[in-house]
């Protein structure tokens, strides 16, 4: 990838041609009375009853609750948008076509993953709308913590999306790419910290052990929100001068919650990850025809 400028592959990079063929494929006035266009009509559906649900609550829903459940929702969709990416081309026999074109194989990687991440960003913009009404609202919420969690959620699609693409890239069949993507996640983020918890109630053994999982980092932030909330109300006790004051921030917190750890740390590494992936996936594109490192000897048809 360190051959190709960024302008090569941002700027002019023929293959984001691919955020076109998106937007003409989901979102133009000719694919309403298509397939695509009745389960784009369902979602807005679904969007709007979100919304509604979130006008109606919005003093008891947290905005980083809805950024997971944004994050839940998306981490599916960007496997099913990206498990052709590669392996989708060889099966249609279109991949000779697009090799003999005069783009390197690095922009290939880089506008598939544009592709999809236009596609995701027309969702997290619309995710904006429930999520600022409840962080206008909620009590508890503060603008950094909501932010860092919106930044986490969105380095950790970039991942999913690079991730994806890789697998796309290392197998020959694009449902097993799919397969293998969503085997991972549920993997990583169910499975092991199942097996991982055993039973373990100690914090610092979780934070340390699941200290990339986006969803620990979720409750963190949740927990951050807690703690600034409960300074703040600490703060305004003794303004009042009240003669009853009792200090409002629990022990709990002074002990465990420390927000400089959640949010960012998380979210650059989940970026270097997706760098890292795409990088790799490049590199898989050298390799010669029908050459499938990724897997043992003797699964031809991987």
């Amino acid at each position: 990838m360190i051959k190709d400028t960024w302008n090569d592959l941002i700027i002019h990079n023929p293959m984001l041609i691919e955020v076109t063929r998106f937007r003409r494929r989901f979102l133009s006035a000719s694919s309403a009375g298509s397939a695509n266009g009745i389960i784009l009509i369902l979602c807005l559906i679904c969007y709007a009853t979100v919304v509604l649900v979130v006008i109606e609550n919005r003093d008891s829903i947290s905005p980083i609750a809805l950024i997971g459940f944004e994050t839940v929702l998306l981490s599916v969709l960007a496997p099913i948008l990206l498990y052709n990416a590669i392996a989708g081309e060889r099966e249609r026999r279109s991949w000779d076509l697009l090799l003999a074109a005069p783009i390197t194989k690095t922009q290939i990687v880089v506008g598939k993953f544009m592709g999809a991440m236009a596609a995701l960003g027309v969702a997290v913009v619309l995710f904006q709308v429930p999520i600022l009404i409840s962080a206008r609202s909620f009590e508890r919420a503060h603008f950094v913590t909501v932010l860092n969690a919106d930044f986490l959620s969105v380095t950790f699609l970039m991942f999913v999306c690079s991730l994806t693409i890789l697998f796309s890239a290392r197998v020959k069949r694009g449902l097993m790419a799919l397969g293998a993507t969503l085997g991972s996640l549920i993997s990583v983020l169910i499975v092991l910290p199942a097996i991982l918890a055993g039973g373990n109630s100690d914090r610092h053994y979780t934070d340390v052990a699941f200290f990339l999982h986006p969803f620990i980092a979720f409750a963190r932030l949740y927990e951050v929100d807690d703690y600034l909330f409960s300074q703040a109300h600490s703060v305004v006790s003794v303004s009042t001068l009240t003669k009853s004051f009792t200090p409002a921030t629990p022990s709990f917190f002074e002990g465990f919650v420390q927000p400089i750890w959640w949010g960012w740390p998380q979210a650059l590494t989940y970026l270097a990850l997706a760098i890292v992936c795409l990088g790799w996936a490049s590199n898989t594109l050298n390799f010669a025809e029908n050459e499938v490192k990724f897997l043992p000897h003797g699964h031809k048809d991987a």
